[in-house]
C-alpha cells in the first residue's frame, strides 16, 4: 500500500494540504475562525484544543478535529470509533508512554499542547493511532457537538495489486497477510480466493482489519 503523503481540505476555508501543513495552517485558520464567530454572535467561550490523530503505521490516515476541553477521552473514543475504527465491539484505550488515561478523564485535565498519546482499538487485531495535541485556545463551540472535523485526508489511491493501474476497491484479507491483495473491481471479479475474505477499501488506518467496511 502507498505510504506517500496525503493531502485534504480544510473545512474553514478549502484550502488543501498534506497532513502535517494542514497542522501549520490551521494554527493561523483556526484561530482567525474563532474570533470571528466571538465577534458574530454572542456565546460563550470556552477551552478548545486542536488535535491531530494519525495511523501510527498507516500516516496517509488523518484527521483534524476542535475538540472542546470539557470533552471526556470516552467521547473521542467513541468519535474515533464512529468515524474510523468500530467494527465488532473491541476495547480500546489511550495511552501516554505505559500509563493508561481514564476514559472519563476531561480533556482540560489530562492533555496539553505538544503531548503525544497513543490510542488502541481492538487488543487483538489491534489499530493503532497517534493523537497530537497541536494548539490550546479559548473560544466556542458549535451546539452540542464537543468534537468537530476541521480536516481529513483525502482516499488515499491505492493501485490494484494484479493489474497495477486501476484503484484498488476491495482487499483479500487472505492474500493480504502475503503483501498483496488489493484489487480494482475488474480484478476483484477474477480473484481467486473466497469472496467471503474480501473487505471494501475504507478511508480509514483499520481498513482490511478483522470486519471492517467503513
Amino acid at each position: 500500500m502507498a505510504k506517500k503523503a496525503s493531502k485534504g481540505a480544510c473545512l474553514l476555508c478549502k484550502s488543501s494540504y498534506t497532513g502535517t501543513g494542514m497542522a501549520k495552517h490551521l494554527q493561523s485558520c483556526l484561530p482567525e475562525h474563532l474570533e470571528n464567530q466571538l465577534q458574530k454572535k454572542k456565546v460563550k467561550s470556552q477551552p478548545i484544543f486542536h488535535i491531530m490523530v494519525q495511523g501510527a503505521y498507516s500516516p496517509e490516515y488523518w484527521l483534524h478535529l476542535k475538540i472542546s476541553g470539557n470533552a471526556r477521552l470516552k467521547d473521542l473514543d467513541q468519535f474515533l470509533r464512529d468515524i474510523w475504527l468500530e467494527c465488532c465491539g473491541h476495547m480500546s484505550s489511550f495511552r501516554q508512554g505505559r500509563h493508561e488515561l481514564e476514559m472519563g478523564s476531561k480533556l482540560i485535565d489530562v492533555v496539553r499542547p505538544d503531548m503525544e498519546l497513543l490510542h488502541e482499538y481492538d487488543f487483538g487485531d489491534t489499530t493503532e493511532c497517534l493523537v497530537k495535541v497541536i494548539a490550546y485556545y479559548e473560544g466556542p463551540i458549535k451546539g452540542k457537538n464537543l468534537i468537530q472535523i476541521l480536516a481529513r485526508n483525502d482516499p488515499p489511491e491505492i493501485l490494484c495489486n494484479e493489474c497495477g493501474q486501476a484503484l484498488a476497491v476491495e482487499i483479500c484479507v487472505e492474500c493480504q497477510s502475503e503483501g498483496s491483495g488489493w484489487l480494482c473491481e475488474s480484478c476483484a471479479k477474477e480473484h481467486g480466493c473466497d469472496e467471503e475474505m474480501r473487505l471494501a477499501v475504507a478511508n480509514s488506518p483499520r481498513t482490511g482489519v478483522c470486519g471492517y467496511t467503513g
